[in-house]
């Protein structure tokens, strides 16, 4: 049984129920039979948007009194269903509802079953062809099976825990390139003029229905680098638009030396033969981790421009540790999805630091920490492992990617570098090609620790919520108190066990490292110090993740900020000064913009700092940095200046606005333009909005700069750019700005209109502005597209706006839990007083004894880059 599966996921602790109305629990389903090996003969009908073949399955029986085999087979038009002996074939009993084939195998223990078939799906494989309105559309097919979509183009058994070997040959028009898994043959030219070209791929390796692949299109093909792992070579090659070919170096070219770290950081050599990037247009994620074969999104590919400040490094890196975790290690069912994505999300962070450094990891970590927090605080809060959902794809949102991935950082904290790299080793060694859950992870660090992970695993992992801490650090008398009282509630949330951690630098200029192990909802690091510190670290190696309101002396944080020994101190300091609007808060935050010896992700975080005081001071020294030569620093500062509402920011806005050399300066000075709202802004934001751009990035930033300026004689350009043949990127930054800009009736009408748009991530954002609007006469369009909607992510948000149309809340909880709170706070102080009174008889904490640095030191001469962040509004598979 699984760890705690006895137990009712707590899948709502604040805000609003993750589990939905009418959702029921999931579990793992039965399997009588599996699949052994599959093989596809397939024919693409592009113009008919279908597929036309036979998949063969090969059948083993599992359960010994099964007579059915029940294949999951979405809209087919069956022609022969058959049972295979050698070269002899007899038609089969079967049935078939349009969802399931039920054939009578004859309760045989193994055998070989054909189905021919042709399908026009609607999910699992798309259709690209350019139109009146997209004229530069390419013509392709690509496959997208995750979660359970690969029963819409082949029969099968749609479910992780059925791993086979797959073979897959199939005809596409004569001049076309295809990709699928595994190894290829060579490619077959039909002699006629015309005829089709046929491409064959075999992957000997076991892996589930949901890494099937085919891509199929105009498409050039680039070989890269071969990884090397000994003797050993990987073959790698990418496979790219026509015109785009000069692009993959820079964006795709460091992944041999991915391949190789990960394999030397795993201790589990890359597990396929071969590895291959395919982009596409239109794709509905960022990438897809199938095997050996990843499709990435087209944004992937960058310019000269946009590689200035964006990085495709983290997304290569993401589908690439897929290989090892998902492809080679499969979670057995949806619910333990963490294990294929926190593991794919935490070696982003892994390979930036081994090309960037540690600061560049420490600030990776923090954003995952945000961008779960914004769905943990704003959204809803449910355990990783959670079983209390409609859809798989319910589950794949910010606490499975980046709390995953936090996890995992917490998990390499606890255990040391060594023992936590030893216990991945065996994980993946002990269920080689095999399916996973959540206590064989778990087991295996156990055993590679010699640790009890019960608790750890309990709070972080089966139990929703975060800490959400205050930390008050003081100094009286000769005492160093940093006082840590945990403040979360709600259903099943956790007190949470963690090592309470800081850094002190004395006076004299040592470092000394304190620590305690805290347990309770409130506790006190009491350290005797012979005279006031120069200034405390709290957390400095992120050991505990959560929310958290620090308190502290302002020139501790000055100190800090102007001498801390690493960037995420600096950086950490900084936004605490950010809160603070006095002369010498304000020249330290002034000065850490200026260095260029700071880290630049301190200098970026310095200038969010200055932006929050608003004070003319802070404005004199942002502008005096708007044409910085760091572009990430220039983003940084033109971001504060959007919070100057006055003409003077409004002139220094305008000149990155129209010509920084940054596709994403560029934007962002058009945002922070209109969140001025100065007279003539409307002027200068329609002159750059239809400048051409990386992701259509400028477009977007110079919409939402139209939503700030909330002038509504804009209305008709925002219309005009959420019409199809825009860019997708930039028509949702339209209908978010139609939201914004007018409530009126005819603005719900015109959302409601656009609901049924072809790109399910356009839905989504027509979804969410019309419920900006928050006219409850929405809700029959949102109910009637909820009942014709295929994408589980789109269905999803329909039924949560539907939901908070429709829903008020209740303050007598809110009192209760409030009063509540308030005597823990009572409580919590006596506790405090007592620890203090108890150090000053001589109960003082000791210095902790040093141990080795968990992170291996910045290779020499790397250059720190800032990350972007992938879409995860648009989750990465």
């Amino acid at each position: 049984m699984s760890y705690r599966l006895h137990a009712r996921c707590a899948c709502s602790s604040l805000g609003a129920p993750f589990a939905l109305a009418g959702t029921t629990r999931k579990y793992e389903r039965s399997r009588p039979y599996t699949i052994r090996h599959l093989f596809l003969d397939l024919t693409l009908e592009a113009p008919k948007k279908s597929v036309h073949g036979a998949a063969t399955l090969d059948f083993e029986r599992l359960a010994h009194d099964a007579e059915k085999l029940v294949l999951d087979a979405i809209g087919f038009e069956l022609e022969k269903v058959e049972l295979v002996s050698g070269e002899q074939a007899a038609p089969a009993d079967y049935e078939y509802d349009g969802d399931r084939l039920s054939v009578d195998v004859q309760g045989k223990r193994r055998g070989k079953l054909r189905v021919t078939y042709r399908a026009t799906p609607k999910r699992g494989l798309y259709f690209l062809e350019p139109d009146a309105s997209v004229k530069d559309r390419p013509r392709q097919v690509w496959s997208q099976c995750q979660d359970e979509d690969a029963r819409h183009w082949f029969p099968c058994l749609d479910k992780p825990h059925v791993k086979m070997t797959s073979e897959l040959r199939v005809a596409v028009p004569a001049g076309w390139v295809a990709l699928s898994n595994g190894e290829p043959r060579p490619v077959e030219k039909a002699k006629k003029k015309g005829g089709a070209w046929t491409y064959h791929f075999t992957l000997n390796q076991p892996h589930p229905a949901y890494l099937v692949t085919l891509v199929a299109g105009e498409l050039a093909v680039v070989e890269g680098r071969e990884a090397e792992l000994g003797r050993r070579k990987i073959p790698v090659a990418y496979y790219v638009p026509p015109k785009r070919t000069r692009d993959v170096p820079r964006s795709l070219g460091d992944t041999p030396r991915m391949i190789e770290l990960f394999s030397e950081r795993t201790g589990v050599a890359f597990p396929w033969s071969r590895y291959s990037q395919v982009v596409v247009s239109d794709f509905i994620f960022g990438g897809m981790e199938n095997t050996t074969a990843t499709t990435l999104y087209e944004h992937v590919l960058l310019d000269e421009r946009a590689a200035l400040d964006v990085s495709s490094h983290d997304l290569v890196a993401h589908e690439l540790a897929h290989q090892w975790f998902g492809d080679f290690v499969t979670c057995r069912d949806w619910s333990h999805g963490w294990l294929n994505e926190g593991f794919a999300t935490y070696f982003e962070h892994i390979e930036r630091e081994a090309r960037l450094g540690r600061d560049e990891y420490d600030y990776g970590v923090t954003g995952d920490l945000e961008a779960y927090l914004g769905e943990a605080n704003g959204r809803y809060q449910r355990p990783i492992v959670c079983r209390d959902y409609k859809e798989p794809i319910d589950l794949f949102d910010r606490h499975l990617y980046e709390k995953g991935g936090l996890v995992l950082h917490l998990l390499r904290r606890e255990l040391g570098d060594d023992v936590f790299w030893d216990g991945v080793r065996l994980y993946l060694e002990r269920h080689a090609h095999g399916i996973v859950e959540t206590n064989d992870l778990m087991r295996a660090l156990e055993e590679a620790s010699g640790k009890s992970l019960e608790r750890f695993f309990d709070q972080w992992v089966y139990r929703p919520g975060h800490p959400e801490l205050r930390v008050k650090i003081g100094w009286d008398d000769g005492l160093l108190s940093v006082e840590v009282k945990q403040k979360q509630k709600g259903n099943d949330v956790a007190v949470f066990e963690f090592p309470l951690q800081v850094l002190v630098k004395t006076k004299g200029g040592a470092l000394e490292r304190h620590e305690k192990r805290v347990t309770e909802t409130s506790d006190t690091l009491v350290v005797r110090l012979a005279e006031r510190p120069r200034f405390v670290v709290w957390n400095p190696d992120q050991s505990v993740v959560g929310s958290v309101n620090l308190e502290a002396p302002s020139d501790f944080l000055r100190h800090q900020l102007a001498d801390g020994p690493s960037a995420y101190a600096k950086w950490t300091a900084a936004r605490s000064l950010g809160e603070r609007d006095d002369p010498p808060s304000l020249k330290a935050l002034a000065d850490a913009l200026a260095s260029r010896d700071n880290a630049w992700m301190v200098r970026a975080e310095a200038a969010r700092a200055l932006g929050r005081v608003r004070s003319e001071a802070a404005f004199e020294a942002l502008a005096a940095h708007v044409k910085d030569a760091q572009p990430k620093v220039r983003r940084a500062v033109v971001e504060a200046l959007g919070a100057f509402r006055t003409k003077a920011a409004a002139d220094v806005l305008r000149g990155p606005a129209r010509s920084d050399r940054s596709y994403l300066v560029a934007a962002d000075a058009a945002r922070s333009l209109g969140r001025t709202r100065q007279p003539g802004v409307l002027r200068d934001l329609l002159a750059v909005i239809d400048r051409p751009s990386w992701a259509d990035a400028q477009r977007a930033g110079a919409l939402d700069g139209l939503a700030q300026l909330r002038d509504e004689a804009a209305l008709p350009e925002v219309i005009a750019r959420s019409r199809y043949g825009i860019p997708t990127r930039g028509r949702r930054a339209a209908v978010a700005a139609l939201a914004a800009l007018s409530d009126s009736r005819e603005t719900r009408r015109e959302l409601e209109d656009l609901l049924d748009d072809r790109d399910p991530h356009f839905r989504i954002t027509v979804v969410d502005a019309l419920l900006t609007l928050g006219d409850t006469k929405a809700r029959g369009a949102l109910r009637r597209a909820l009942d014709r909607e295929l994408d589980g992510r789109v269905a999803r948000r329909l039924r949560e706006a539907l939901r908070d149309l429709g829903e008020s809340g209740s303050t007598e909880r809110k009192r209760l839990g409030d009063e509540l709170e308030s005597l823990r706070g009572e409580l919590a102080e006596l506790k405090t007083r007592f620890a203090k009174i108890e150090g000053k008889h001589g109960g003082e904490h000791k210095p902790a004894a040093k141990k080795p640095a968990p992170h291996s030191k910045p290779a020499a001469g790397a250059k720190p880059a800032r990350r972007v962040k992938r879409r995860r509004a648009t989750p990465r598979a």
